[in-house]
């Protein structure tokens, strides 16, 4: 009789056992996934903000050529905020209109341009609206650590940010 008990509880340990070894593996991958995804967040907010360096200049460059055409300068009196989704502008102060933007062709992105003292001097970008709040600024590794607080959220969470003043010595 004892060997059939032995027999009986010997499937309950394979199974106990097999499952053990499933969610220690389960729990590992979902580790390295993790980890891998937090280590791909520098290149992501480098792209991010090389794309804010790109809509900083395609619509400085815009602003540049209406205000050219019209025959006039920027104004320079005060900050102002231009806001757009891909190629096109939202209408504001700077921009009576909404204008193609033709130096730029990507699509995807929301992009928010600072002009100060006449001229563009930084710009943000998200695959989502960029609120009021959000518009100030990032130091890169600032923008790394929140992506990284929600790794499967990075690509819609990661703001991309450009400043003149700084340019390409933008680093940690």
């Amino acid at each position: 009789m004892e060997e059939n008990e032995k027999k009986k509880k010997s499937p309950l340990k394979t199974l106990i056992i097999v499952f053990i070894v499933l969610a220690v593996l389960g729990l590992g991958g979902w580790w390295l996934l993790l980890e891998e995804m937090k280590m791909t967040t520098g290149s992501k907010v480098n792209t991010r903000n090389a794309t804010a360096q790109t809509y900083l200049k395609a619509v400085s460059a815009q602003v540049e050529d209406i205000y050219k055409e019209k025959g006039e300068k920027i104004p320079a009196d005060k900050e102002y905020i231009i806001r757009g989704k891909g190629q096109v502008n939202d209408p504001c102060e700077l921009l009576e209109e909404s204008v193609t933007n033709r130096y730029s062709s990507d699509n995807r992105y929301y992009w928010v341009v600072k002009f100060r003292g006449g001229t563009a001097c930084e710009a943000w970008t998200a695959l989502r609206p960029i609120k009021d709040s959000e518009l100030r600024y990032y130091s890169r590794k600032e923008l790394i650590d929140e992506s990284n607080e929600h790794p499967f959220r990075q690509d819609k969470l990661v703001i991309g940010y450009y400043s003149t003043a700084e340019g390409a010595t933008y680093t940690d």
